[in-house]
């Protein structure tokens, strides 16, 4: 008795009941209740026990309706994560096709750099001083280098904390290889810096610069941490497209690039803008003596900083081409020992590179030593790139280099014999003093300008390149 009158259904006074039933009903129209049968053995004591204890017999004599609503009173209030039949959504065909697939963001638009000259500055900041033709390009000239020095010292900051950093953080490279790739990076953005706040402290209140020659001059030799920088970018290049093969890193690199602040430009072409920069100081110096005059106390001061500054560049080309010269080298390949020549191994300059055609239409890579010319073809074995070497190669000693006339060149390919167009443009040769000791190269450059830079580099070695016509050039073409 005690266990059932815990669960007990309080009873209902009949007397309040009706009573405030009736006065409700008065206002309000509410439906006629009627008392349910009570199932004989049913009383007003009803416990969790009671129920548990029903016979079976009793429940059959329910009907199915009753049985419905108790199962699914008990699905509601059950903690099952089931969700109820009711908020079930169909799987429709119509459905299905109106889910659009996952597509990528489109890729951020990249980060101009806008070109501004004096004049522009001039416009944004109020009064424009009265100047002569000469003297408005003479501060033209003045803000172009320090325009050029702002925005390069922005494309070194990226460099060394968006890809030096970050790649050392995500441990993608190793010191070494960092080192090898950047070079003394850390090193050259102070130097910047430092010729940005000497050329903003001398500009004057109206906007104009009066002297800097002595303050250029001072600077230039700061420049001296990009001789090795220059040198060591050969090794540095060979390493970072090395390093691409790793998953890892060219994602890295990939993501950079698409980025807004890289301005799509890749590693590598932001940092050989810096070594770019660095070759043209002396141009943007004589720039700037060119309008000035004179009798100008910059006029000494500038012309020294131009002879600093070709001193550097010269020497920086000479260590590149040492550079080269080592990392070329070490990747050409001989077909027959009798290749091999003594002068290449005594070479210590690269004066040129590059490829060419030959008059069948072959891709070459020709290597204009100090001392030896090499003509190979690009092999690679398991990833690794050499260059094999093309017939005999040609000392310097024994070379003979001729300009060919446009035109006169008969290509000798079988897949050209029986066409109208027979005839090439920008074609030189190379071969040897003596015929016998070797095959000539007829070679076919890129376009004009590549022709004339392979001959001037081929005068430097040979001093005197005659010009041919093809009734002389027809006997000795390879």
């Amino acid at each position: 008795m005690g266990d059932e009158n815990v669960f007990r259904i309080p009873e209902m006074i009949k007397g309040k009941s009706s009573s405030r039933r009736n006065s409700i009903s008065a206002v309000f129209d509410l439906p006629v209740f009627r008392k349910r049968k009570r199932i004989k053995g049913d009383g007003d004591d009803v416990s969790i026990g009671s129920i548990q204890s029903l016979d079976t017999a009793g429940m059959k004599k329910k009907s199915k309706r009753s049985l419905l609503r108790v199962s699914s009173l008990v699905n509601l209030l059950s903690p099952s994560n089931k969700r109820p039949s009711s908020f079930k959504v169909p799987n429709t065909p119509c459905l299905r096709q109106n889910l659009s697939p996952y597509k990528a963001p489109t890729p951020s638009p990249a980060k101009r750099r806008l070109t501004r000259t004096w004049s522009d500055m001039m416009a944004t900041g109020g009064t424009f001083p009265s100047l002569n033709s000469k003297d408005l390009k003479r501060q033209e000239a003045i803000f172009e280098l320090y325009q050029g020095e702002v925005d390069l010292i922005e494309d070194l900051n990226n460099v060394q904390n968006t890809y030096h950093n970050s790649m050392r953080k995500l441990q993608l490279m190793s010191e070494g290889e960092l080192m090898q790739i950047f070079g003394p990076i850390s090193s050259l953005i102070p130097v910047h810096e430092d010729l940005v706040l000497q050329l903003q402290f001398q500009r004057q209140p109206d906007g104009t610069t009066h002297g800097i020659g002595r303050q250029v001059l001072e600077w230039i030799p700061k420049l001296e941490d990009y001789v090795s920088f220059c040198a060591n970018q050969v090794f540095g290049k060979a390493l970072l497209d090395e390093k691409k093969c790793d998953p890892a890193v060219d994602d890295f690199l990939e993501r950079c690039q698409e980025s807004p602040f890289s301005r799509k430009l890749d590693l590598w072409s932001l940092l050989d803008g810096a070594r770019g920069r660095f070759v043209k100081y002396p141009l943007l110096i004589k720039n700037i003596l060119k309008y000035t005059s004179k009798t100008h106390e910059d006029a000494a001061y500038l012309e020294e900083a131009i002879l600093v500054a070709e001193h550097l560049v010269a020497q920086a080309d000479k260590r590149t081409g040492e550079a080269k010269c080592r990392y070329y080298r070490a990747r050409i390949t001989f077909l027959y020992d009798d290749q091999n020549h003594d002068d290449l191994d005594d070479s210590t300059s690269l004066i040129c590179s590059g490829v060419l055609k030959n008059n069948k239409g072959s891709k070459l890579h020709v290597f204009l030593f100090d001392k030896i010319v090499v003509v190979t073809r690009l092999s690679s074995h398991n990833g690794n790139r050499s260059y094999q070497v093309y017939r005999q190669p040609i000392p310097v000693s024994e070379l003979v280099a001729e300009d060919l006339l446009d035109a006169e060149i008969k290509m000798g390919s079988f897949r050209n014999a029986f066409s109208q167009s027979q005839t090439s443009k920008n074609v030189f040769r190379v071969s040897f003093k003596d015929s016998i000791k070797g095959q000539a190269h007829t070679l076919i450059a890129n376009d004009e300008h590549d022709k004339r830079q392979w001959l001037q580099c081929l005068r430097q070695v040979t001093e005197v390149i005659p010009v041919v016509s093809h009734s002389h050039s027809d006997k000795r073409a390879a």
